[in-house]
């Protein structure tokens, strides 16, 4: 039997057959025929794509999770960007589900936001046409490579969770050719509470610091964000009406973007969306701050059983 031409590897905690990923995948298929399927189970997803890899038949790697569905036209997208022999990686948007609510249009909204996140907001929304790109517009959640790629520069890290496809692109940026496709599109939930969100923006401050230790400095605008902390110190030492200042800041942040922001939300959310808008780059900032003090203790072993199946739930050896 002919190798299958995509492999998808899909992490799960605790593998379910009724994951939104595998009900999409069931309803869609490649022009090419079934992709195989591995769903793999652990508590490290690096390491679990990891493991998937060694045991991937296709040409092509599809990295999903397993709250996302396809959109319509995303076989066809990927099969039209690898018929480009330049075309090594491409990834697209991980869009918002239609039955969101509230809050997830909101947190989303932010996302989205170019004055707010800046390129990475293309992770989010489907922008501009088919063009090469770097880490800062793709997630790993709607990512595809050949598998070849792999091959030359190596797997994901080990060493890092999350952040471990930011630091394989880096990898890649110099000698592989990487593309951002706005029609490559999955649709999934987005967190719903400012908790689930606050920690997933601490944790991706945090992560982009520890990247440091894997692949040491790469210059990214990320790097650099943190001396923007320097501003307050300032004003403080100068004696500086600061909080006038940041009041004043922080009012003339959220009318914009009030303004600005995804005209399909309510007034209330719209306003909503302003008031917390400055605090998004704000917590990740401080996730990357607290991430120089976490450099200085070492990982802990995060080693766990994995384990992976097809999408029957039939165990692979």
């Amino acid at each position: 039997m002919d190798s299958p031409r995509y492999t998808v590897i899909i992490p799960v905690l605790h593998f379910r057959a009724d994951e939104p990923v595998l009900a999409s995948l069931r309803e869609t298929a490649p022009a090419s025929g079934m992709p195989q399927i591995l769903v793999v189970e652990g508590r490290h997803p690096a390491r679990q794509r990891n493991a998937a890899l060694a045991q991937a038949q296709g040409e092509i790697i599809v990295f999903l999770d397993n709250d996302c569905c396809l959109g319509l036209i995303f076989w066809e997208a990927l099969e039209t960007a690898f018929m480009r022999p330049e075309v090594e990686i491409v990834g697209g948007p991980a869009l918002l589900r239609a039955e969101a609510t509230g809050p997830e249009k909101i947190f989303h909204a932010l996302l989205t936001h170019p004055l707010v996140v800046g390129p990475v907001c293309s992770r989010y929304a489907a922008r501009g046409a088919f063009r090469a790109a770097t880490q800062m517009q793709l997630i790993l959640c709607n990512l595809a490579a050949r598998r070849s790629t792999f091959t030359n520069i190596g797997t994901l890290s080990p060493r890092l969770y999350p952040n471990e496809e930011n630091e394989w692109l880096d990898r890649a940026q110099a000698d592989h050719g990487i593309y951002y496709d706005p029609r490559q599109q999955v649709f999934r939930p987005q967190r719903s509470t400012w908790g689930e969100m606050a920690r997933m923006l601490f944790r991706y401050g945090m992560g982009r610091t520890r990247q440091l230790q894997v692949n040491g400095w790469q210059v990214s605008i990320h790097h650099f964000l943190p001396l923007l902390l320097i501003v307050p110190v300032l004003a403080i030492i100068l004696g500086w009406p600061f909080e006038t200042c940041l009041g004043s800041l922080w009012l003339l942040a959220s009318i914009t973007i009030a303004a600005t922001c995804d005209s399909q939300l309510s007034l209330g959310q719209r306003c909503m969306a302003g008031l917390i808008a400055p605090l998004i780059p704000l917590i990740y900032i401080l996730g990357q701050v607290i991430g120089w003090f976490a450099l200085l203790f070492p990982l802990p072993d995060s080693e766990s059983e994995i384990a992976i199946y097809n999408e029957k739930g039939e165990r692979v050896p």
